[in-house]
């Protein structure tokens, strides 16, 4: 079977995306990169678990959770994420204005879609929350 990763996944991005502001450990607010995703092509995977965003692969991910359906999965296609999030919740959009989702960015790589084409691919880390977490104002720490 032919691999469905054409490009190994690793912390080296394209100059392209780089220019972008997207490389390794940078963070990034969830709007602003689906916009990007958007418009220069290429698919972002938000990962629940940090372990699992680090230290495997989206391939091998493919794999493990194949037969997993998409919303129990512990990493999700980030239009999948934002559409279910809408439907869920409709002010979640207008929620992001007051509390942005500020993603880490982890990995580049290529893979083949289910159509057969090449896509690149980024691999962001979903904030914690504790990380989400703010302060009441007028509250001391």
């Amino acid at each position: 079977m032919e691999s469905p990763t054409v490009k190994p996944e690793g912390t080296a991005f394209p100059p392209d995306l780089e220019r972008l502001g997207i490389v390794a450990g940078a963070k990034i607010d969830i709007r602003d990169l689906d916009k990007m995703g958007r418009r220069h092509n290429f698919q972002v995977f938000l990962y629940f678990e940090e372990d699992l965003a680090r230290d495997s692969t989206l391939q091998e991910d493919l794999q493990k959770y194949g037969d997993v359906s998409e919303t129990e999965r512990p990493f999700v296609d980030l239009n999948e994420f934002l559409r279910f999030a809408a439907e869920q919740d409709p002010l979640f959009t207008r929620q992001l204005n007051e509390l942005p989702l500020i993603i880490e960015i982890v990995a580049y790589g290529e893979h083949r879609t289910e159509k057969g084409k090449t896509r690149p691919y980024v691999k962001g880390l979903m904030p914690f929350l504790d990380e989400l977490t703010m302060e009441e104002p007028g509250t001391a720490s």
